[in-house]
């Protein structure tokens, strides 16, 4: 898929159709249950930025170049990261040094998480939620 094409919206639905069509009462009550965890965990504050952040960069990166470039505070980007870090999706890797330096990076989950933030710039673009993306319209 070439960068000016996007899915088609009406696929993607039926898709979305046929999956939950598939998915029996025991498999919907697990999936409920999968995604609210997810949903809390990716729901708070600058979660979803973070992780974009990493898919948008190779290797690791330090706290203070997320936080430089996100402006989040210090104490809820320490609270993001070790949540993260502690749902698998982030290493954390400190070195003995003066001044102290930690390190973070993507594991292998947070990386499968690279499409879905293509797919929601795709929908984005699709809808023109904003008039252009990022941008709100004047007239909200």
């Amino acid at each position: 898929m070439s960068g000016d094409e996007f899915p088609d919206p009406e696929a993607v639905i039926e898709r979305g159709r046929r999956y939950r069509d598939r998915l029996d009462e025991y498999g919907e009550n697990q999936q409920k249950e999968t995604v609210t965890e997810l949903f809390t965990l990716l729901g708070r504050a600058y979660a979803l930025p973070v992780l974009h952040l990493f898919s948008m960069n190779e290797g690791p990166l330090r706290f203070s170049d997320i936080e430089d470039r996100l402006d989040v505070s210090p104490t809820t980007l320490s609270k993001r990261l070790s949540e993260l870090t502690e749902a698998g999706l982030l290493t954390r890797r400190s070195y003995d040094e003066i001044p102290p330096r930690v390190e973070y990076e993507p594991t292998d989950a947070a990386n499968g998480l690279a499409p879905v933030f293509i797919h929601l710039y795709e929908w984005a673009s699709v809808y023109d939620l904003y008039g252009e993306i990022g941008v709100p319209n004047e007239n909200d």
